[in-house]
């Protein structure tokens, strides 16, 4: 339905493009109150105008309610934002209440703030990284390392933008069942894999910069040592932050990389 169309208060794709829009600055005025509650706040201004352009106090009230607490994993933010947007649009019509809606949003917000972390921050950026240094390194990308600077947000972004702006609309139409998406497109199943090709690459790339680095015997086995002890501090770190990935998948890439680096010294 059309955004004109008031009495049934319904969001059309140019407003929710709009706040798609919008919804890229939700960092810009982060603070330690309300974190990331003022760039919501001006992401879905628009969409508030929409729903009660007839109703003054209501949008007043609406505008108050979206200024409390938010945060949620930037990335997935738009199912939430989008979620919200259902949900605010359904308080309209009278179908829920203040409080339940505050519920349904803050619980999304948590959940997707915690696997979007384990997506994004902790698989995609690092894999990422690594494909871009890797592929810079071995001379595949075009310029070899003057593309460098570029490699590496191009690849998160190939992920990360369509996943933040289209969630708006795939948020929208599923309301307060946007928790779904996570298992309706194997978010965790991603997150998982991605972690351990991280962990196989940085195994790799220890062994390969072993074997092409220039300057005397002693000065490369010194700059091995260095590469191992940076791999084992990795898997280490990796292990702590993220447990679901299991110790036998990480002690399995750790002792193959150090025994291909030792093998090479």
């Amino acid at each position: 339905m059309g955004d004109n169309n008031v009495p049934n208060r319904e969001l059309g794709w140019p407003t929710l493009l709009n706040v798609a829009v919008r919804s890229l600055f939700l960092e810009a005025s982060w603070n330690l109150v309300g974190q990331q509650n003022l760039g919501f706040a001006a992401a879905v201004s628009p969409a508030l105008r929409r729903l009660y352009q007839d109703q003054p106090q209501e949008l007043a009230a609406a505008q108050r309610r979206v200024l409390r607490f938010f945060n949620t994993n930037p990335i997935l933010s738009g199912l939430v934002i989008g979620a919200a947007l259902r949900v605010e649009a359904e308080r309209a019509k009278g179908l829920i209440q203040d409080l339940e809606g505050s519920l349904i949003i803050s619980s999304l917000a948590s959940t997707l703030a915690a696997h979007g972390d384990m997506l994004f921050w902790q698989g995609w950026l690092p894999l990422c990284c690594l494909l871009g240094f890797g592929l810079t390194w071995l001379g595949l990308a075009p310029g070899q390392l003057s593309w460098a600077p570029l490699v590496i947000p191009a690849l998160f972004c190939a992920l990360a933008w369509p996943t933040r702006v289209g969630g708006i609309f795939h948020g929208y139409r599923l309301g307060g069942q946007a928790h779904k998406a996570i298992k309706r497109f194997h978010v965790l199943f991603i997150a998982r894999w991605a972690q351990r090709l991280t962990v196989f690459l940085t195994g790799f790339l220890t062994v390969y910069a072993y074997k092409i680095m220039p300057g005397p015997a002693s000065q490369a086995k010194g700059l091995a040592i260095l590469a191992i002890v940076a791999v084992v501090l990795f898997f280490v770190l990796a292990q702590r932050r993220c447990p679901a990935l299991g110790p036998k998948i990480l002690y399995l890439g750790l002792v193959l990389s150090l025994a291909l680096t030792v093998a090479l010294i």
